[in-house]
């Protein structure tokens, strides 16, 4: 009985220990269960791809600088001074329909362009809803944004805000340069804009003129060439009986390295003040001159402007006025130096700074008066 109790006993405890040195060793041995990879590490199937968002961009002309003279003097007759923008569309998914929408304080009303996207990237410059009341009251140089928005399938892809500076309307462009071919273009034209026969102002100042006695009407080339230049002087001395005098008030752009303009005041403000700088006084004679059935015209030189009209209807002469001595120096000298400044110009006419503007001709090419 003693030995069969002993043999039971030692059989428990070999049981028990082997079940320790089993556990001592599993422990001990590495697991064969294999951890899952790290995130990293999974592969996802290279057929699927995730599309790039949708990008825009926006961009202005002249460095971003806007310029109201160009857009309402011959912007009609160039389209490409009046589309200004440009929009640049990136990663767009081609086929869908894509919405490009552009707001702005000076537009009649947003651009909308709607149509399926022509490729991954895209551009438009186009023709915007200026709202041109706006642009002519523009005074002083100012920040505009324009809000660019792209819409996919009428949901929002991207927007984009361009800020720009807006330049006051008297501020007339009169080069640009073409990056294209490395030269300037000649937009003296613009002064037309401000070439005003229509200001109603006019109308008592003949008046006036005629009730001085120095021609008994006005009527342009009717009466013939010899009744041009008595015409002429009648304007000049009643503008200078009225106290208008020549001032150096000109005023020319900075900043902007592919624009060069001069400030050039409407005709009301140059009879108001009593004073005209060289193309002031240059615009407002024009003025009175096409009124009355004249043909003037502007002339430029580098620094200067003065202004000259025809003597005939067909084939005639330029007889030509320096405006600087408006109101202190009689016709007849202005004329004598108005010719020999004739002279200079036609001379070197085509040269860099030297330029006519032939207020008939641009009317003809759609520069139309800004007003008054």
């Amino acid at each position: 009985m003693r030995r069969l109790t002993l043999s039971l006993l030692l059989l428990v405890v070999g049981v028990e220990a082997g079940i320790l040195i089993d556990h001592f060793f599993l422990w001990r041995r590495p697991s064969r269960i294999q951890a899952a990879p790290p995130a990293a590490a999974v592969v996802m199937d290279r057929d699927i791809s995730v599309p790039e968002p949708v990008q825009c961009e926006a961009t202005g002309s002249f460095g971003n600088n806007l310029y109201p003279s160009l857009l309402l003097s011959f912007g009609s007759s160039y389209p490409e001074y009046a589309r200004f923008l440009t929009v640049v569309v990136r990663h767009a998914p081609v086929g869908r329909r894509c919405e490009i929408r552009i707001e702005s304080g000076l537009f009649e009303q947003p651009y909308v362009h709607a149509a399926a996207a022509p490729a991954e990237g895209f551009d438009i410059s186009p023709d915007l809803p200026w709202n041109y009341a706006a642009l002519r009251k523009v005074s002083q140089l100012r920040p505009e944004s324009f809000v660019v928005s792209v819409l996919v399938d009428n949901r929002p892809a991207a927007q984009a805000t361009l800020a720009c500076m807006i330049h006051p309307v008297n501020e007339v462009v009169s080069r640009v340069y073409d990056a294209s071919t490395g030269e300037w273009q000649d937009t003296s034209v613009c002064y037309a804009a401000f070439v005003n026969e229509d200001s109603t102002w006019i109308n008592s100042f003949l008046q006036e003129a005629l009730a001085c006695g120095g021609v008994p009407r006005f009527a342009g080339y009717a009466t013939g060439a010899q009744a041009v230049v008595p015409q002429v002087q009648a304007v000049w001395d009643t503008l200078a009986a009225r106290g208008l005098r020549y001032v150096d008030l000109a005023t020319f752009s900075g900043g902007v390295p592919e624009v060069t303009t001069q400030y050039v005041r409407f005709l009301g403000d140059s009879v108001r003040d009593q004073g005209a700088n060289c193309v002031d006084a240059s615009v407002l004679l024009a003025s009175i001159f096409r009124r009355i059935g004249l043909r003037p015209v502007l002339l430029f030189k580098p620094g200067h402007c003065f202004v000259a009209v025809y003597d005939a209807a067909q084939d005639g002469h330029l007889v030509a006025l320096e405006t600087t001595m408006l109101g202190t120096a009689p016709f007849s000298s202005a004329m004598t130096f108005g010719g020999q400044e004739l002279e200079t110009a036609l001379t070197n006419m085509g040269t860099p700074g030297y330029s006519t503007v032939d207020i008939v001709l641009a009317r003809q090419e759609g520069v139309m008066p800004i007003g008054d």
